[in-house]
């Protein structure tokens, strides 16, 4: 078969062409009810930045340690698990005459990095622009607050274990002294191991003591972790962005689909044309080689003389059936035919083998003039071939044909 591929793809797609448009054209269709399905993008988002804290030397070291805790966030939903709890949520949407469904799903939040300059973003979206503003400041507020009220719930942890720490460390103090004031033995190693005991209870009891007074003296100095580093600005969105997006991944998936369906039709319905096509050009040539007269129709091969040319299987006038010799040199264009008289040309290479014999020989063609083989594609590969040089006008075709 000289049709290759590509061609044969070409050609499917002209024949098939009303299919590819009714897949885009689904593809569309199916894209636009996804596209409607999909929940606008609110118009306006405001956006806002949070930083920690800056603290300063005069802070206590477990002021320091639980506001820098407040500052460490792994990933947003912990920190909105932590700092937008549901009352907090609740409170922010009263405020804004919305669910908090509706405030939790139209809020953003990205963690600080170098992206973010080291801020965390607070975004948040609306069709309402003032609505927007209010509801992004409220937010970012109640993020602040909390932060404090957590700190300070941590400190309170820290001073109720601190002071069970305090009270256990007067117990075993007391046991030491207890045990140091009645041995009456002469021993007086084991006397100086228990007034080690006593010292080293004395010392626990007075670092406790310490870390007690400097946990009470944090829970006046203790702050939020965050603090608001910029206020929300608002700034209009692309709205139809998703919209368009999805209509055109639909266009997309319809052309890639009807390129698939063409490629399977190239693939299964062209061999089919082409048994059905064969068959006409056999039975128009009365299954013999126009210019060898070869019979055996097992080494007959057909030739598309146009093969980008949309071609049903009883168009005999865009083909001939040649020995497969013949068909190979004839895609080669090392022989072609003179579309004026019908005459075999050979190249210069050709001319000086056992095929130099065809040279000169007239081409036979059916007895009906609708399948004699069309003028103009044996002149364009004529003109193909680089051997020829010397072009002779070409003739119009006319009822000698039938004689030839």
């Amino acid at each position: 078969m000289n049709l290759s591929f590509l061609p044969r793809y070409l050609h499917s797609f002209n024949r098939y062409k009303w299919l590819v448009l009714a897949l885009i054209t689904a593809g569309l269709g199916i894209g636009g009810v996804m596209a409607l399905q999909i929940e606008p993008v609110p118009k306006y988002i405001a956006t806002g930045s949070l930083r920690g804290n800056e603290l300063t030397d005069s802070v206590s070291e477990t002021t320091r340690q639980i506001i820098n805790q407040g500052q460490q966030f792994s990933q947003p939903e912990e920190l909105v698990g932590l700092l937008l709890a549901d009352n907090v949520i609740q409170a922010v949407a009263n405020n804004v005459n919305l669910s908090p469904v509706e405030v939790r799903d139209r809020l953003l939040l990205k963690l600080p990095s170098p992206e973010t300059s080291g801020s965390l973003l607070v975004m948040y979206q609306d069709n309402n622009s003032e609505r927007a503003l209010q509801t992004a400041s409220g937010l970012m507020e109640a993020m602040v607050q909390q932060s404090q009220l957590i700190n300070t719930a941590r400190l309170k942890g820290v001073v109720e274990q601190l002071n069970l720490r305090l009270a256990q460390a007067r117990q075993e103090l007391q046991g030491a002294q207890q045990n140091l004031e009645q041995y009456y033995g002469v021993d007086e190693a084991k006397r100086s191991q228990l007034q080690q005991q006593v010292t080293l209870k004395q010392e626990r009891l007075t670092q406790i003591q310490t870390a007690v007074t400097e946990a009470t003296t944090a829970q006046g100095e203790m702050i939020s972790s965050l603090r608001i580093a910029e206020s929300p600005q608002v700034a209009e969105t692309k709205a139809n962005q998703r919209f368009i997006t999805t209509l055109a991944l639909g266009a997309i998936a319809g052309l890639c689909l009807s390129a698939l369906v063409i490629l399977v039709l190239a693939l299964v319905t062209n061999p089919l044309h082409y048994k059905a096509f064969r068959r006409q050009l056999l039975a128009a040539y009365k299954g013999r080689c126009p210019i060898t007269g070869c019979d055996v129709e097992a080494a007959l091969e057909v030739v598309r003389l146009d093969p980008n040319r949309l071609t049903r299987s009883s168009d005999i006038w865009n083909g001939l059936i040649l020995r497969a010799d013949i068909q190979r040199l004839f895609a080669a264009k090392q022989i072609a035919i003179e579309p004026g008289t019908l005459q075999v040309l050979l190249s210069p290479e050709l001319g000086k083998t056992n095929y130099a014999k065809l040279a000169g020989r007239r081409l036979s063609v059916p007895e009906e003039e609708a399948d004699q083989p069309n003028l103009d594609a044996l002149d364009a590969h004529y003109r193909q071939c680089p051997w020829i040089t010397d072009f002779t006008p070409k003739l119009e075709e006319t009822n000698d044909l039938k004689s030839v």
